[in-house]
């Protein structure tokens, strides 16, 4: 049997290593949200270059005509 000392001291690092379990759970889901945001992120700044493409590529047929 621990000595009561013991005991205490097992069960306040018990406690630690639960703290730092939930605390590691809580940063894995912040950084699959993170990677869902930028992965979102990425496909709309994908949009955007491909919209500014296609305005730039119509803007490239004007070199000094006259509309």
């Amino acid at each position: 049997m621990m000595a009561p000392d013991n005991l205490d001291l097992v069960q306040k690092l018990e406690q630690k290593v639960d703290q730092l379990l939930d605390r590691c759970q809580g940063l894995a889901r912040e950084c699959q949200q993170l990677r869902d945001e930028n992965r979102a992120l990425l496909k709309e700044r994908e949009g955007v270059c491909s919209e500014l493409d296609r305005i730039l590529g119509k803007l490239d047929g004007l070199d000094g005509e006259t509309p």
